[in-house]
């Protein structure tokens, strides 16, 4: 029964690690979405649409 108890618990950790893993990486992404788009400064219109348009905006 111990065994039971602490494997239970293990893997209650690993499955909280993973959805610890994927909200970091979801932040990661976004804070690098942001960084990039501050660094390319202002756009026109144009350029936006241009970028939206090939999917990376």
């Amino acid at each position: 029964m111990v065994y039971a108890t602490k494997a239970g618990r293990n893997a209650q950790s690993v499955a909280t690690d993973k959805a610890a893993v994927g909200d970091a990486q979801a932040a990661t992404a976004t804070t690098e979405s942001m960084a990039k788009a501050q660094a390319e400064g202002p756009q026109s219109k144009d350029q936006l649409l241009d970028r939206l348009d090939a999917g990376t905006g």
